[in-house]
């Protein structure tokens, strides 16, 4: 039904688009764009923030954008929003959406609205500045490179281009009807398709020049201590004659340099959605040849390489002939090419994309957001923007509760560096707790606070109040912040990513009805854990944007070992992730075996300690408490253990591993003390195993099949 986007890659994007993750349907036109542009039509500044002099809709004619309203008046024809939005992707219309991986199609959507993919925080909890960690670094600058080659695959590009003149109609047509009405009231013109050409080309604009400016602004603090590091490098004999072949050290400093350069240049010509066929567009005049400009990315990608090589020659050219002395050495030589190429790369950039747009844009929702919050103080009302966050669990004491809350606040307040606008609405966005034993909610209680939530939030005090989510401290967000019950279980993965986190929780998921398209969230329950730092700049920015609901985040956090959502992934990262998992399901599998081979043998506390029970907590966190808990254990780790097992459980029905789950059981019935019942066990499998077959017997639909999916290939850079 959909076009499928092959994923070919360069040696820059290979990675992200060979580990296309999840296909899903993508609408390449954001829907909330059209919302977006009526609010300029009607008013609101460019997203690059200019506000141009020209003439607007009135109030009065927002009647003509009622869904109820028939288009042209006085006709059976359907409202024009209708006709617009189905042109963005419908059931209708569904010629221009295509299939792509959730880890492209996600980032683009969060970069469509200008949200920068990791903010300085992030980038430093990561760890990404440090060496250990620069490939992992190169993959999330690389990963924004994919997303608009993605957007540049002739296919995509002409999709765009198509869905934008359909609306473009739509909105000329609109224009007939109000021109005739404005005549008749003596008013001046207007043109609706006019303002979408002039509001499409600053969001376009400003999306590719924030994230442009991010890729180059992080690939140049990779590249500057590389550089350093080349020229203070000293091998043996070095500088005392011609120069030698480059050693171990300086082949592995060179090889990241180089990566750093690619993705740089591939940023310059890659990152821009050329307007070539967009109605109503004019490109202005550019410098430099006429190739680099091209509509076609492989065109603008052999104009620039070959434009490219020249600078870089004259550069080389002009530093030789300043240099002085008989010889360098090899360090000053190799960081003397390499800045010729960066000088040639800086020179050209301006020739491709023209001067920096200063200041920069702020990301869209920012500036919404800036502006909800002082209409508010114009009216003098001081509501409360931000989240609600429920207290549900019970057993720490005040002062324990007490630190828990100070660490989460500053956890979570940590944010905004490199969002421009943000501290225009830093102050404004808070955590609002209640407590829900005393609103009467038993421990755990999700739905309880749901329904709480659900009455509170058309209150005038908490209208502000973002509808999208709540928050929920549980057992398991209080032991992140609290226990190192969450930390990396090895030094292969990124210890940021292992920070304390919070429970969000969609208040109008119905587990009765799901969600309208499971097979782009498998497993999706209403709920998500969500790292602290990410509640502002990810949680809050996309669902105010109205970019992603909470069921778009959940395929990116259902991989993490604690199915924790900790920002944009990148395919090293969810390889690592995929292996960490690998080695608990063999110790897992372990203990089954054992179990089987070895019937009247007890498992002993040692064992099940160190595979079973810690195996089987594997998708919910990288650890488990013994399945023989002392009594002495405390009541927050039996409910962490409960939680766990109980999770595990679902997660493995879910995946078709019936025998695990059904072993789990007997994990969930043990009381203090007590050691797991082999033989009981095997008897549960067994008669689950009866059960499945007198299904199949009965022609009833056969549940998911255990088998593995092979893992994908190794995700070299």
């Amino acid at each position: 039904m959909y076009s499928h986007i092959p994923a070919e890659g360069t040696s820059v994007t290979i990675a992200h688009c060979k580990a296309q993750n999840l296909p899903v349907v993508d609408r390449i036109l954001e829907p909330q764009t059209i919302a977006r542009f009526l609010e300029f039509a009607f008013g609101k500044p460019l997203p690059n923030g200019s506000q141009p002099n020209i003439e607007r809709l009135s109030v009065e004619e927002a009647s003509f954008f009622k869904h109820d309203r028939n288009f042209p008046p006085d006709t059976d024809g359907e409202p024009i929003m209708a006709s617009v939005m189905a042109r963005i992707g419908s059931d209708r219309d569904s010629n221009r959406l295509c299939l792509v991986g959730k880890n492209i199609q996600s980032l683009k959507s969060r970069l469509w609205e200008g949200i920068i993919p990791l903010s300085e925080q992030l980038w430093q909890e990561k760890g990404l500045d440090r060496p250990e960690y620069f490939d992992f670094a190169c993959q999330h600058l690389s990963a924004v490179i994919a997303v608009f080659q993605y957007l540049n695959v002739p296919a995509v590009r002409l999709y765009l281009r198509d869905t934008f003149n359909h609306i473009y109609d739509h909105w000329t047509a609109l224009d007939t009807v109000l021109n005739k009405r404005r005549e008749e009231q003596g008013k001046e013109r207007i043109s609706v398709a006019g303002l979408w050409t002039q509001y499409m080309t600053a969001h376009f604009e400003m999306m590719t020049e924030r994230a442009h400016r991010w890729v180059t602004v992080y690939a140049n603090k990779l590249g500057a201590p590389l550089l350093q590091a080349l020229w203070e490098y000293r091998p043996p004999g070095d500088g005392d004659g011609p120069l030698h072949e480059p050693d171990a050290v300086q082949w592995k400093i060179t090889d990241s340099l180089h990566m750093v350069t690619k993705i740089i240049a591939n940023a310059d010509f890659t990152i821009m959605i050329p307007m070539n066929g967009y109605k109503g567009y004019s490109a202005p005049p550019r410098d430099g040849p006429a190739a680099l400009h091209a509509a076609n990315l492989l065109a603008r990608s052999k104009a620039y390489h070959e434009r490219l090589s020249l600078l870089t020659r004259e550069a080389m050219s002009r530093n030789a002939a300043a240099r002085t002395g008989p010889f360098l050495s090899s360090g000053e030589s190799y960081r003397a090419t390499s800045q010729s190429q960066i000088e040639g790369l800086n020179k050209l950039r301006k020739e491709v994309r023209g001067s920096a747009l200063e200041p920069v844009p702020h990301e869209p929702w920012i500036t919404a957001c800036a502006s909800n919050i002082e209409y508010g103080k114009e009216k003098g009302k001081d509501e409360k923007y931000g989240f609600a966050v429920y207290r549900l669990t019970y057993g720490q004491t005040e002062s324990e509760w007490t630190e828990f809350v100070r660490k989460v606040e500053a956890h979570v307040s940590d944010w905004g560096k490199g969002q421009t606008g943000s501290s225009t609405i830093k102050e404004h966005l808070k955590l609002h707790w209640l407590d829900g034993k005393e609103l009467g909610f038993s421990e755990s209680d999700i739905d309880a606070s749901k329904q709480h939530f659900k009455n509170i939030k058309d209150d005038e005090e908490w209208s502000n109040i973002q509808t999208g989510a709540f928050l929920v401290v549980d057992s398991a967000s209080f032991a992140s912040y609290t226990t190192n019950s969450y930390s990396p279980a090895t030094s292969q993965v990124i210890p940021g990513d292992f920070s304390g986190f919070l429970l969000a929780v969609d208040p109008d998921f119905d587990p009765q009805e799901g969600i309208s398209r499971p097979d782009e969230s498998p497993g999706f329950n209403g709920q998500m854990r969500i790292l602290g730092s990410l509640v502002w700049s990810d949680l809050y920015s996309l669902l105010a944007s109205q970019t992603s609901e909470l069921e778009d985040y959940w395929p990116l956090a259902s991989e993490h070992p604690n199915m924790v959502y900790v920002g944009p992934t990148i395919p090293w990262q969810r390889f690592i992730w995929q292996k960490h998992n690998e080695m608990r399901w063999i110790l897992l599998r372990a203990v089954i075996d054992h179990v089987k081979l070895n019937p009247g043998m007890p498992v002993t506390s040692a064992m099940t300690s160190s595979t079973a029970v810690e195996s089987a907590a594997a998708p919910p966190a990288p650890s488990m408490p013994s399945p023989t808990p002392p009594a002495e254990r405390s009541l927050v780790d039996n409910a962490l253990r409960t939680l766990f097992l109980t999770e595990f459980q679902r997660d493995m029905r879910r995946q078709g591993q019936w025998q695990v789950a059904t072993m789990a059981n007997e994990m969930l019935r043990l009381q203090p003390g007590e050691q797991p019942d082999t033989r009981r066990m095997r008897q549960m499998v067994h008669a689950e195993e009866q059960r499945r077959e007198q299904r199949r017997r009965d022609g009833l639909p056969e549940e998911e099949d255990s088998s593995e999916e092979d893992l994908p290939d190794f995700p070299w850079q």
